[in-house]
Formats: structure tokens, C-alpha cells, sequence
């Protein structure tokens, strides 16, 4: 049997750096290069051995409570069957709410953007998604319930919004009924959907121009909007 890594862990720590204090908050230990934390799993049969290191590299290995031996099942492809399905799972499970709640989201830099992702996480528990591999300075916002976007932020060149100077900025795209969207765009510091339905969407720069409570307000809004069939 060929053995490899099943339990995906790159993808739940895409574009995200390890937050030591969100880690010691968790109930990891700082072992100087690495953190590391034990999680009893499968009724304390197991346990799942979490490392991280400095740099955001993620390891795990399950091993069995009472032995200390490794489960080495659950990374050999050709194993099958109800019980190593569920031990996967839950390992991803555990692995998914570790980078929710220890670890940030690297690819986006502005202190605004930041106070903004944080509000999503605290507020609506939702992560960034990257879907573009070509635009990797694009993150989706989803609503759990419908899957439906609620908000859209992107890191484009100022000139696509027609803004002077040189460089990129990063934006953000929210929902609106199109009467709020009209009204919204006839004000400064708003602006056309960019990349999105211009009629039921609109623009803000995350530079500071619109305060973190009225984005909080409309971000709201857009979730709620986003409800609706």
C-alpha cells in the first residue's frame, strides 16, 4: 500500500500566517520554533498531534491514546471504509476550525482590510475563499446558509477606479437594493461595481475613506440582501 498525505492541509491554510497569541489563546504551546497542541478525538481513542511552525507549515499525526502508537491508516490511500472516513474527517473538522480562529489572512494588507476580515470572522464566522488562481488578491465572502456572496475584496490598480496616482488598492465590493446602490454612488468615496452587477452592487476603498462603522453597517446590509432569493 503506497502511503501519502490525505488529510489535506493546504488548502485550509492558503494565503494565511499562524497568529501566535489567537494560538496560545487556543491552547497551543509555544515550543520555541514550533507550537504544538494534543486534541483527544474519536472518544479519546485518539489523538491528533498539531505542529506549526513559525512560518505557517502545518504537520499532524494521529496516534492511539492509550499506546502512543501512530494510526498509520489514515494516510495510506487504499484504506477504506466508515471508520477511517470518519477519522479523516474529523481531522480536517479540527484543522478547519484552527486556521478559523489561529491564523490570518496574509495575501491582504491594509490595516482597514484587516479590521474588516477580522469583523467577518467575529460577526458572521466566515472565512476568505480564493477562488481565482489568476487573481489571487480576490476574496469571496459566502453566507453559510445559502452560499450566496455577500462581499467581494480585491486588490486592483487605482486607475480602474479611475483614482490618480500609481499603484494598487485594495477594495470591496457589498450588496444593495439598486435604489441604495443609486443613492451610494451619487456620493463621494463610492463607486461602480468593479467586476460585479453594477446595478445591485457598488465599490468602497478599504483606505480609510469610509469609516470601519459604516462599512460594518453596510456589510450587514449586503449580508442580509444576500438572503433574499
Amino acid at each position: 500500500m503506497k502511503r501519502m498525505s490525505i488529510i489535506d492541509t493546504e488548502s485550509n491554510f492558503r494565503y494565511k500566517k499562524p497568529n501566535g497569541s489567537k494560538l496560545l489563546q487556543y491552547g497551543f504551546t509555544d515550543n520555541g520554533s514550533f507550537y504544538s497542541k494534543n486534541i483527544p478525538i474519536m472518544e479519546k481513542q485518539f489523538l491528533i498531534n498539531i505542529n506549526i511552525d513559525k512560518n505557517g507549515f502545518v504537520g499532524i499525526k494521529v496516534t492511539e491514546f492509550d499506546s502512543g502508537e501512530e494510526y498509520a491508516l489514515i494516510n495510506v490511500d487504499d484504506a477504506q471504509g466508515k471508520f477511517v472516513g470518519h477519522m479523516r474527517k474529523t481531522c480536517e473538522n479540527i484543522l478547519s476550525d484552527v486556521a478559523l480562529n489561529c491564523f490570518d489572512t496574509e495575501i491582504l494588507k491594509s490595516d482597514q482590510t484587516n479590521r474588516i476580515l477580522d469583523h467577518i470572522h467575529d460577526i458572521y464566522e466566515v472565512e476568505p475563499e480564493f477562488l481565482w488562481e489568476r487573481y489571487p488578491g480576490y476574496a469571496a465572502f459566502r453566507r453559510k446558509d445559502n452560499k450566496k456572496w455577500f462581499a467581494l475584496i480585491m486588490t486592483v490598480n487605482k486607475g480602474k477606479l479611475g483614482l490618480s496616482g500609481l499603484g494598487d488598492i485594495e477594495i470591496m465590493d457589498l450588496k444593495a437594493e439598486p435604489h441604495i446602490v443609486g443613492m451610494l454612488q451619487k456620493q463621494e468615496d463610492y463607486y461602480p461595481a468593479y467586476h460585479m452587477n453594477k446595478k445591485h452592487w457598488f465599490t468602497v476603498c478599504l483606505d480609510g475613506s469610509v469609516s470601519d462603522d459604516t462599512l460594518f453597517k453596510l456589510l450587514e446590509s449586503s449580508y442580509q440582501c444576500a438572503s433574499k432569493k
